[in-house]
């Protein structure tokens, strides 16, 4: 049980536009009562002595941690996930499909109504993001993608039923046929579509946008620039995401996946309220492990970890990030010099703007007091899921 009220104070408390110096909290009943205000004598007071208090991080896009990934299709193995990535600051985070056959997409969900059910042991599920099986085969990555897959309203509506409202975002390559068909089942049925592993061109990209999907997964990972085709140049996914201010995107913030450039470009370009930071992270996150599986840990593709990423064996590909969102900050602040306030929006703040979290992702009075402590290098110290204190280092 969490205690009913209790006060953080002392410390630099973070908020979307400055750092408040010497700043507090206080927290009732799960829920910021109040800010900056004096320890009141029926609450537990706790000092962090000068240490920052943010807002807890959600990770958009996470497959896994800790040893273990959503695609194992258990429970405990959902809760094990959660558990790694609440230690590095997270505390809320969309569990994330790969492509797989139907009935194993189909075994995930039913483990993530589970999972659901269980009491909060770490970072927050706040809904399943399926990341495929509609992808372009020259996209895919370290997607296991064969056949292209298009989207029929039979198969949508035989997953939307089945996860009874827990699907919140579904990614799909808009250059497949029935692009269209996809755009209206996610708006009918309030999931956010988003563009992924594609080879299309910017007038697709544009049409898709038109349609309705406007968001990008892991921008600059498996999303297309300028090429040429029999003879012609084109210009790709990221050149129509720059020209488009109602676009939001996504970046892999490990520091491996995109160079410094690319990131602070899009930074510039998008600006802190269009763009998160994410992990994509994998099983291996959160070990020391040197090879591990992306995907179930039965019929998923194995990989090799090495330089800080996990890569196809024959280092031919990534293969998802071994990152945390703690190394997010770090990479994006200490790393490329992006403010501080900046890194924390893009980890807390737009989240949950794109995903329409009302109650989370900004230390304001009556939101969730998902609440991360960190020290002056920006290492986790102490975390708080809706007020219960559910890590400490």
């Amino acid at each position: 049980m969490a205690n009913k009220n209790i006060w953080i104070g002392n410390g630099k408390v973070v908020f979307p536009d400055r750092v408040f110096e010497n700043g507090s909290l206080l927290i009732s009943d799960g829920a910021i009562s109040a800010i900056n205000e004096p320890c009141p004598a029926y609450a537990e007071k706790i000092s962090v002595d000068g240490k920052y208090i943010m807002p807890g991080f959600i990770d958009l896009h996470v497959h896994g941690g800790g040893g273990s990934d959503f695609m194992d299709a258990e429970p405990e193995a959902m809760q094990n996930v959660c558990r790694a990535h609440c230690m590095h600051g997270t505390t809320a985070l969309f569990a994330t499909t790969m492509t797989c056959e139907d009935d194993v997409l189909k075994s995930v969900i039913d483990a993530y109504k589970k999972a659901i059910e269980l009491p909060i042991c770490g970072a927050q599920l706040m809904g399943l993001h399926l990341e495929g099986p509609f992808f372009s085969s020259r996209g895919r990555g370290a997607q296991p993608v064969g056949e292209e897959r298009i989207p029929t309203k039979e198969v949508l509506y035989d997953f939307i039923r089945l996860a009874d409202g827990n699907i919140k975002r579904w990614d799909e390559a808009p250059e497949l046929e029935n692009t269209d068909l996809f755009a209206k089942v996610m708006q009918e049925n309030n999931i956010l579509p988003s563009i992924a592993h594609t080879s299309a061109i910017a007038d697709i990209a544009n049409r898709a946008f038109d349609l309705g999907i406007k968001h990008i997964t892991h921008f600059y990972s498996a999303t297309t620039t300028g090429q040429k085709i029999d003879g012609i140049v084109y210009s790709g996914v990221n050149e129509a995401v720059f020209l488009r201010d109602d676009v939001t995107i996504e970046v892999i913030a490990d520091g491996r996946h995109i160079p410094k450039e690319h990131m602070l470009l899009a930074y510039k370009i998008k600006g802190a309220d269009n763009m998160a930071l994410i992990t994509d992270a994998m099983r291996a996150a959160g070990t020391d492990c040197k090879t591990s599986m992306l995907g179930a840990k039965v019929g998923g593709v194995p990989v090799v970890i090495k330089n800080g990423v996990a890569q196809l064996p024959d280092l031919s590909s990534y293969a998802g990030s071994i990152g945390t969102m703690d190394k997010a900050l770090r990479v994006a602040h200490l790393e490329y010099g992006i403010p501080l306030t900046e890194t924390v929006k893009m980890l807390s703040k737009t989240p949950a703007r794109i995903m329409n979290l009302d109650k989370k992702g900004e230390l304001k009075v009556g939101n969730d007091a998902d609440v991360v402590i960190m020290d002056d290098k920006f290492e986790v110290a102490e975390v708080y899921v809706c007020g219960r204190e559910l890590y400490k280092r």
